[in-house]
C-alpha cells in the first residue's frame, strides 16, 4: 500500500511524496510555477524505468487519477477541478498525448525523443504510473523528472489537468481519511465477489 507525505517548503517548493515499498516518487509545484513528477528512489537512474500502482486501497488517490485519466481520454482537460467543459481534441496536438489508451507525457524539459516520459495506464481496478528516464536537452544530463510547463507546454491545455490533480492531492489530508460513499460501495462490491 502506498503512503503519502506532504512537504511544504518556505522557498516555494510544495512536494507530495508517494512512497511505495521504500521507493520515492514525487509531485512538486516549484517556484518557476511549473509542475514536476519524478522518481528519487534507491534505483535512481538504475534501471531507467520506475513505476508504482494505485489501487482502490488508496481510494482518494485512485479517484483523483481516475478523474485525470477520464478528463484526458474524454478530451476535456478542465474537467477535473475546473468549471470549463469545453472539448480540446487530442488530434490537434503536434505530439500524441494518448497512445493505445495510455497517457504518454514527454517532459517539457527536453527534446521529444530524449525527454523523460510519464505513462499512466488504466488497468483493472488500478492505475500504473511509470516514469522512463530521459535527458535534459540543454546540458545532456540524465533525469527521472517529468516537467509540465504551465506556460508553453507542448500539450497545452492538458497541463491544466495535471495541475488539477496536484491541487486535489495537496488539499487532501492523508493523515485523516474519512471513507466516502463511493469507496464504501466499492468495498461492498469487492466483498460480494
Amino acid at each position: 500500500m502506498l503512503s503519502v507525505e506532504k512537504i511544504e517548503d518556505k522557498d516555494g517548493y510544495n512536494t507530495i511524496c508517494i512512497i511505495d515499498n521504500e521507493e520515492l516518487f514525487y509531485i512538486t509545484f516549484a517556484r518557476n510555477l511549473d509542475l514536476y513528477i519524478g522518481y528519487r528512489g534507491q534505483k535512481y537512474l538504475h534501471p531507467d524505468v520506475h513505476s508504482f500502482d494505485i489501487t482502490k486501497e488508496n481510494y482518494f488517490m485512485y479517484d483523483c487519477f481516475d478523474r485525470l485519466y477520464d478528463a484526458i481520454i474524454d478530451e476535456m482537460p478542465f474537467k477535473n477541478g475546473f468549471s470549463s467543459y469545453e472539448k480540446y481534441p487530442l488530434d490537434y496536438l503536434y505530439y500524441p498525448l494518448v497512445k493505445n489508451e495510455v497517457i504518454e507525457w514527454h517532459s517539457d524539459d527536453g527534446m521529444y525523443e530524449e525527454a523523460a516520459i510519464l505513462f499512466i495506464e488504466k488497468l483493472i481496478d488500478s492505475y500504473r504510473v511509470t516514469i522512463k528516464d530521459g535527458e535534459l536537452s540543454d546540458i545532456k544530463m540524465p533525469t527521472s523528472s517529468v516537467r509540465f510547463r504551465n506556460h508553453g507546454s507542448i500539450y497545452d491545455p492538458y497541463n491544466a489537468s495535471f495541475m488539477g490533480l496536484y491541487n486535489e492531492l495537496w488539499r487532501h489530508n492523508f493523515e485523516y481519511e474519512q471513507i466516502s460513499m463511493d469507496e464504501y460501495i466499492d468495498r461492498i462490491k469487492i466483498k460480494k465477489r
